[in-house]
């Protein structure tokens, strides 16, 4: 007998369980919309553009990339106050003008 329409989303949302996939719901204005919607077609000149999962998939993808980038170059650095290796997640000198962690953090967040 054939499966209904619910069994197989079932059996679909199981397999992607499975093999780790996660589904996130994202809440976008009509502007940055459009801009995701330019954009996939703009990446893929004379083709058809990119699926709009693909195309934020990459983006984390890449963000990852230029984040782990920016970790290996602040690894080679220090602290001025508590002479820890960078990037310092907590510090108990956390305040004062010298350390990292007051004012350091702004080179890892994103700007647009």
């Amino acid at each position: 007998m054939a499966k209904s329409p619910t069994e197989r989303k079932a059996e679909q949302r199981k397999r992607q369980k499975e093999s780790g996939v996660t589904k996130i719901e994202l809440f976008l204005d009509e502007q940055e919309l459009e801009m995701l919607q330019r954009n996939c077609a703009l990446r893929r000149p004379g083709r058809e553009p990119y699926d709009i999962a693909e195309y934020i998939s990459m983006l984390i993808r890449i963000d990852d990339r230029s984040v782990i980038s920016l970790i290996t170059e602040l690894n080679k650095r220090c602290c001025k106050k508590c002479n820890e290796q960078l990037p310092v997640a907590e510090c108990c000198l956390n305040g004062g003008s010298e350390c990292w962690n007051t004012q350091g953090w702004h080179e890892l967040k994103l700007t647009l």
